[in-house]
């Protein structure tokens, strides 16, 4: 069995999701997955959807005081969500 090149099962998945551009995709969901966690209870409770588009993550809150109040600390919820991703996700919040 000369020639046959042995991977890792994890190596190989990461490789799949490198090639298939899906490392974008499984960190928006696993952001949404953990918007309480991210965002804390109270965010998460007014919280009615959470869309992506290149970069860019549109939270549509339903309480236009929470909204408020997250709007002054966009910057850090930012760094939240790209440090539990590990990577530069999220470059602009926008609130609706």
């Amino acid at each position: 069995m000369r020639g046959n090149k042995y991977i890792k099962l994890g190596d190989a998945i990461s490789q799949m999701f490198k090639e298939e551009n899906l490392e974008e995709k499984y960190s928006v969901f696993a952001v949404r997955n953990a918007w309480k966690e991210i965002a804390g209870d109270l965010i998460a409770r007014h919280t009615r959807e959470i869309r992506y588009h290149k970069k860019v993550l549109f939270v549509v809150i339903s309480s236009d005081v929470i909204r408020n109040e997250l709007s002054y600390n966009k910057k850090d919820l930012i760094e939240k969500i790209n440090k539990f991703c590990g990577k530069r996700l999220v470059e602009e919040l926008i609130l609706k």
